[in-house]
């Protein structure tokens, strides 16, 4: 199975590639020898709950709040 790793060389440059898992060294395009790096998960959470947003829940909380400024301006 094939997937998306990070390597960075000795010069410094990052790239991403589709390699296997066994795939540790790639040669880089400066031609230098590039290493596999473990990279870190992009992941967001919101700021004052700590939960994973969706897109079902930012709908909802747009939707209530947009009922509630018409509702205020009807009043």
């Amino acid at each position: 199975m094939r997937r998306m790793y990070e390597f960075v060389c000795e010069s410094g440059h990052l790239t991403e590639s589709l390699e296997a898992y066994e795939v540790k060294d790639l040669p880089c395009w400066c031609g230098g020898q590039s290493r596999r790096i473990i990279s870190a998960a992009a992941i967001s959470l919101e700021g004052w709950s700590g939960h994973f947003p969706s897109a079902h829940g930012r709908f909802d909380r747009i939707h209530r709040e947009k009922l509630k400024a018409e509702r205020k301006a009807s009043a």
